[in-house]
């Protein structure tokens, strides 16, 4: 979601769980159905939130009531219960930092800076990759050839199930990226 300077996004519902990542935070204030419009805690970028939706739809619309843009990425949940799948480890690669674990979903942040790397990983089930900070990646996988990227903050891509990779930073500025893994 990216809302300009004084951005509206008027009244949505949404019906399932939401994981969500602040990539450019603004001054911004949230408002339910028929509840008078709050001031919403300025969050530094990166700030990663997992919210329940529950039984019951949420409807409410967000105003960016500052003079920069708010950019936040949001992952709904589709699927009403977990898949059921054991979400991996990443104890083997210390330098990703376990930021959320529910029910639904498992994430980390991975900061790199210029020329760090990280030992592979093998995800176990699907999820997402949510860029923060960019740069440029390289991925390694087993019997392919170095994939390199040019990340921009608010990107995003989802990640196989299965997949094992190692990455570095290749390049001089530092990436920092936010994943989740879903249970």
């Amino acid at each position: 979601n990216l809302y300009p300077p004084k951005g509206d996004s008027g009244f949505h519902t949404h019906y399932r769980d939401l994981f969500a990542v602040i990539i450019q935070p603004s001054q911004s204030s949230g408002q339910a159905l028929g509840k008078p419009l709050t001031a919403a805690p300025l969050y530094p970028a990166g700030t990663a939130v997992y919210s329940p939706v529950g039984a019951e739809p949420r409807t409410h619309r967000i105003i960016n009531g500052d003079k920069s843009i708010f950019q936040i990425i949001v992952v709904e949940l589709h699927r009403p219960k977990p898949l059921g799948i054991a979400a991996s480890s990443r104890d083997a690669a210390p330098q990703y930092v376990q930021i959320s674990d529910n029910p639904r979903m498992r994430a980390w942040r991975l900061v790199l800076e210029a020329g760090q790397s990280v030992p592979s990983i093998t995800q176990a089930s699907k999820g997402v990759r949510i860029v923060v900070r960019g740069g440029l990646l390289t991925t390694a996988m087993p019997g392919l050839q170095d994939q390199h990227l040019a990340l921009r903050p608010g990107e995003f891509a989802v990640q196989q199930a299965g997949a094992t990779r190692a990455l570095k930073n290749s390049g001089t500025e530092t990436i920092e990226l936010v994943e989740i893994e879903l249970k």
